[in-house]
């Protein structure tokens, strides 16, 4: 099956009830979390996710091995270099 040059679109199931916008949070952050986790086990990987939620800037993290934590000054001397993405570049890609 040959892969679509069209970018992938995000159905987007907002509602306007604060319940319900809890909930769908929720959801969201644990399905984020559970694919990190997923991740690192089926692809021999060491994750590291911060999430800071903008409303009320609580903080998140998981990181799949202690001992590897790094921080931008570890990342900017690390071989091969580090690919940074973007938020704008995640748009393009997914947003209709």
């Amino acid at each position: 099956m040959a892969k679509s040059s069209t970018p992938r679109r995000i159905r987007r199931r907002m509602s306007n009830q604060k319940k319900a916008k809890r909930q769908q949070y929720k959801r969201r952050g644990d399905t984020l979390f559970r694919k990190a986790f997923e991740f690192c086990q089926e692809c021999d990987a060491d994750v590291s996710l911060t999430v800071r939620l903008r409303n009320n800037g609580q903080i998140v993290m998981f990181n799949s091995d202690d001992r590897w934590h790094p921080s931008p000054q570890d990342l900017a001397v690390y071989y091969p270099v580090p690919l940074k993405v973007t938020w704008q570049e995640l748009a393009a890609k997914y947003d209709p």
